[in-house]
């Protein structure tokens, strides 16, 4: 990473939201919408990340035929092997690797805490900062978030098998993905 690169966490969602695992997905979708957002971290009885849960994860799993809808929870329908990466990750190389694979998010970690979520919507505003050389605030606050100014802490929270993305040899991908 050059002295000037941008790192993901210059851009990142510094308080995502999180579900249980066991949350009902209709629960989780209204969730979603109540709080203008497109993902959920999703976490175990003991608080640990064990996937993520896109807007586009439960449009699918609601639109499949067969099965009990209302049954279906959280666990049902999310990425079980969620993209990771480091907070000093170069930005050039988080979006190589959502661009690539198509991914909507990446969650960001400190050790193997969580301090945030890089999401697309967050990959324009550095683009529109990146682009324009001047600081470009979000156009949309989620409404989960303490207001603008600041907020109460927000406890981290821990990922159970963090898997980052492989730098070495050149490449920018989970090993195997």
């Amino acid at each position: 990473m050059s002295t000037h690169e941008a790192s993901v966490a210059q851009f990142m969602t510094q308080t995502p939201v999180t579900a249980d695992q066991d949350l009902l997905l209709s629960d989780a979708q209204q969730r979603m919408a109540i709080d203008n957002i497109r993902h959920l971290i999703v976490l175990d009885a003991e608080k640990h990340v064990v996937g993520v849960l896109s807007s586009g994860d439960v449009a699918l799993a609601l639109s499949l035929p067969d099965g009990d809808r209302k049954r279906l929870k959280i666990r049902d329908a999310m990425s079980d092997n969620p993209f990771v990466c480091p907070t000093s990750t170069p930005l050039s190389q988080v979006a190589l690797a959502m661009e690539a694979h198509r991914w909507g998010c990446a969650i960001v970690l400190e050790g193997h805490d969580v301090v945030g979520i890089f999401t697309t919507t967050d990959a324009l505003r550095a683009l529109r900062e990146l682009s324009s050389g001047v600081h470009a605030d979000a156009a949309v606050h989620p409404t989960h978030l303490p207001p603008l100014g600041g907020g109460p802490a927000v406890p981290r929270l821990r990922v159970r098998s963090p898997r980052p993305i492989d730098t070495s040899a050149g490449s920018v991908f989970r090993p195997g993905g």
